[in-house]
């Protein structure tokens, strides 16, 4: 089931929500989402592969962005349903577009209205009738992710919207992506809450060495920071490596509740120049 909306709408923090532990980074600045990210929810009675996926571009500038709309259009063309997630308000032309979208794939689609939290209940109404004139959705849920208001409607709902067939994943699984992939991400997200203004769209993270160590020993972990041009680089890195040591910092406990391993994270900031703008970097570190 994939999760699609607009940039900064609570997909992420609704994954989050819904498997009960933190999976995708979220942060306050639009398009954290890059990738297609596979959660497995279990429920009673079944088992639902939600995708969260980036938030839609309607141009993109450059060959990541052309690479976050085919993670989009593809998940959607891969999923027996959907959630749209919007916000309580009414639909725009990024929900219309989305909606086109989806009833091109004819597959039972949720309307998810995230951020209840933020509007009254009264004017929360209007908006579902809106919403339901546009499109026969299965069912209209409002939810707060935030204050875990309205998940137990929504996972029932998602249960209630799947084909019957044999769980996919064993249920202990969680994601397929691998503990490497997770942790980068987990250095890109505090990099977008360091950082302001448009630095963290221009850097990439790969994480190029993660040793295991036995017993009580760290692992070691080594992490490429990339960014776009020599003046970022040194942005990153602060006076003295300051601002790259509060990325360590910042990211080292959320690393070790990972894995559930003491670790020793190692960071390093390479320039690769219009680094956006080459596919073969961009699949290697999506």
């Amino acid at each position: 089931m994939a999760i699609v909306g607009r940039a900064n709408v609570g997909k992420s923090t609704l994954l989050n929500a819904l498997l009960g532990q933190k999976l995708s980074i979220v942060s306050a600045k639009p398009h954290t989402t890059r990738h297609r990210l596979l959660g497995v929810l279990n429920g009673s009675d079944f088992q639902a592969a939600l995708i969260d996926t980036p938030g839609f571009l309607r141009k993109g500038r450059d060959q990541l962005d052309a690479a976050m709309a085919r993670q989009l259009s593809g998940a959607l063309g891969d999923a027996h349903a959907v959630v749209l997630a919007a916000e309580p308000r009414y639909p725009g032309d990024v929900e219309r577009a989305l909606i086109d979208q989806i009833a091109s794939v004819d597959v039972p689609a949720l309307l998810v209205l995230t951020k209840t939290d933020t509007i009254a209940k009264q004017k929360l109404l209007p908006v579902m009738a809106r919403y339901a004139e546009t499109h026969p959705f299965a069912e209209i849920v409002p939810v707060s992710a935030l204050e875990r208001d309205g998940l137990i409607p929504l996972a029932e709902a998602i249960g209630a919207h799947l084909p019957e067939q044999d769980a996919l994943f064993p249920p202990e699984m969680l994601t397929d992506r691998t503990t490497r992939f997770l942790v980068g991400e987990l250095v890109r997200e505090k990099i977008f809450e360091h950082y302001a203004h448009e630095v963290p769209y221009d850097t990439a993270v790969e994480v190029v060495t993660f040793e295991e160590r036995e017993r009580e020993a760290p692992d070691y972990i080594r992490a490429v920071v990339y960014v776009d041009t020599p003046s970022q680089k040194r942005l990153l890195i602060g006076k003295g490596g300051g601002a790259l040591k509060e990325v360590g910092v910042l990211a080292r406990p959320e690393i070790e509740a990972l894995t559930g391993r003491p670790a020793f994270l190692e960071l390093w900031v390479k320039v690769n120049t219009r680094w956006r703008r080459k596919a073969g970097f961009i699949q290697r570190t999506l």
